[in-house]
């Protein structure tokens, strides 16, 4: 039974992920999203034409998540499976980058997932790839797409630090004649997962889940701010990097009537800017490996950038699916890899894994307080919390037990109204 009774019930408990399913879902059409500047991407209910049928709660990762084994169709985990705890369901992993040099150049950390989604495009009989892209009417924002050739897909390669909705286009992959590809973060890939739960004719339709190593978005807010410590006009960008173009690449934006980045930030740089605007619903999301995605590619943060090296990835395969279209890729030219150990991702990934055990914290403060919390199954927060240091321990539970009363996060968030123009 489910502790909310509508969907402005979540967002006003600031627990709303922004993922879009729930627009997707409505069969009023009752949905629409927004950007709020410092929140991020939100649904506005219009309670005239809501029936209450309560689909869009069903498919909320921000209401519950399954990160079971069976919820991947995979067999009960071996016992002492501390590395699952950890990291979700791991079958092989993998390092290494995309072959064609432009495409592994182009991407954040190699190219893995932009080669991936070609491959599956080109060589596994896939109709599209849903993801997402930079906005031309405003490219500080996001779109979702459903690419359907290769130039479409690189197009759009590289991370984008701000709000993204993958899901709110789920239709069009339910609507195709032909399964489809999905990259989206985390929390997306949850929401997919519990979509096809209700909607056979998604599950039917969706080829492969693909997501990547991810803490979550900040708002629009963070790139705003940050394009103006930089002494850039927003309204003046016409294009936007946030990495790539080598490893791991820079924050560059392009203003107009010029052809090359007005200025540039490394990416550690930016990034230790732009994650101070993460809404609080980030803090108290746990999965930041995509767990229950077939395919999840990240930094190999095991080894520094060097300045010199063009890029490659960490890539933990999850399901059997997940395997056949790596291993598929691989054969067919679209990906060079190797096998790689499993220190590699404990050791790029810490920061994720610290994050996941706090989140155990944070949702004990959030009980004593008598706040609303995600239902997780499947997960052993617990054990990960027990692993981090005491003081980490303290700061997670006692310390944002202060800070929920600090920052007001245990009253209701009123949002303003939606800006003029088009909704998502």
């Amino acid at each position: 039974m489910s502790q909310f009774t509508h969907l402005q019930d979540v967002v006003a408990s600031r627990l709303c992920l922004g993922c879009g399913a729930c627009a997707y879902v409505c069969p009023a059409g009752a949905v629409t999203l927004h950007n709020f500047s410092t929140e991020g991407i939100r649904p506005v209910v219009d309670a005239a034409r809501c029936t209450d049928c309560g689909d869009c709660l069903k498919v909320c990762p921000a209401v519950q998540a399954d990160f079971g084994r069976p919820a991947l169709g995979l067999p009960p985990a071996p016992e002492a499976a501390a590395f699952e705890d950890n990291w979700g369901p791991v079958l092989e992993i993998w390092e290494g980058h995309a072959t064609d040099p432009d495409i592994r150049f182009e991407g954040s950390s190699g190219g893995a997932l932009t080669a991936l989604g070609i491959y599956c495009i080109e060589r596994a009989g896939m109709h599209g790839l849903l993801h997402i892209a930079s906005d031309p009417a405003n490219p500080l924002l996001n779109r979702t797409v459903l690419s359907r050739d290769r130039a479409e897909i690189r197009a759009a390669s590289g991370s984008r630090y701000s709000p993204a909705s993958v899901c709110d286009r789920l239709g069009d992959v339910e609507q195709a004649p032909a399964p489809c590809a999905i990259i989206g973060k985390p929390a997306e890939i949850s929401a997919v997962r519990n979509a096809e739960r209700i909607r056979p004719g998604l599950r039917a339709k969706v080829g492969v889940t693909m997501s990547f190593f991810c803490a979550e978005s900040p708002s629009t807010q963070g790139t705003v701010r940050l394009l103006e410590k930089m002494q850039v006009d927003p309204k003046e960008v016409t294009a936007l990097r946030y990495r790539g173009f080598g490893w791991p690449g820079f924050f560059a934006p392009r203003i107009r009537g010029e052809s090359l980045p007005k200025a540039k930030m490394t990416y550690s740089e930016s990034w230790a800017f732009l994650q101070s605007f993460r809404p609080w619903s980030t803090h108290l999301w746990p999965d930041g490996t995509g767990e229950v995605a077939d395919i999840t590619c990240g930094d190999p943060w095991y080894e520094q950038p060097d300045g010199n090296n063009p890029g490659f990835s960490l890539i933990v395969v999850r399901t059997p699916r997940g395997a056949d279209i790596v291993r598929g890729a691989m054969a067919a030219g679209y990906l060079t890899l190797t096998k790689a150990e499993p220190w590699k991702l404990e050791k790029s990934q810490v920061h994720l894994l610290r994050k996941k055990g706090s989140v155990w914290g944070r949702r004990l403060a959030m009980s004593l307080l008598g706040l609303p919390v995600t239902r997780f199954t499947g997960l052993n927060l617990l054990r990960c919390w027990l692993a981090l240091p005491w003081a980490e321990k303290f700061r997670s539970s006692f310390g944002t037990v202060r800070r929920i009363l600090a920052r007001k996060l245990h009253r209701k968030l009123v949002l303003p109204p939606p800006q003029p123009g088009p909704a998502r």
